[in-house]
């Protein structure tokens, strides 16, 4: 029996395209249609597997749990963060690149970007610091 591979996708085609094309090149494969089923998949499998999931269908085309939250969940719980191994399928950089963004205010977590605004480089910072002073 082959490595195993979890293809989590809502498009059924496209589930369908990756599961023939990974069971031609030897691996077992298998399939959820949500990012619930696939949490589910993984907490029950004893095996580490590769887990294919797209990132940003999730958010746009389904309800319940999107991409990011189904990375968040997985990457939280340590025995699955360190028994698997996650690849983002996305269709495009600029839908991957929204879906990290999405990711990062979700984690409260700002970006600066190059070069560097010496204004802006101080709200970040001011705003941070207020934040682990609220929190402690």
């Amino acid at each position: 029996m082959g490595v195993p591979v979890l293809v989590v996708n809502n498009d059924p085609t496209t589930r369908n395209k990756m599961r023939h094309s990974l069971e031609v090149a030897g691996y077992n494969v298998m399939e959820a249609e949500d990012a619930e089923t696939g949490l589910a998949t993984l907490r029950a499998s004893e095996r580490g597997m590769v887990v294919l999931f797209n990132v940003v269908l999730f958010g746009n085309m389904m309800q319940g749990t999107d991409g990011i939250a189904f990375l968040g969940a997985a990457a939280c719980d340590t025995r699955l963060a360190h028994q698997h191994a996650f690849v983002i399928v996305t269709p495009t950089p600029e839908q991957l690149e929204a879906a990290l963004g999405r990711l990062l205010d979700h984690l409260s977590i700002p970006v600066i970007t190059e070069p560097i605004d010496a204004d802006a480089l101080l709200h970040t910072v001011s705003r941070s610091t207020w934040r682990l002073l609220v929190s402690a």
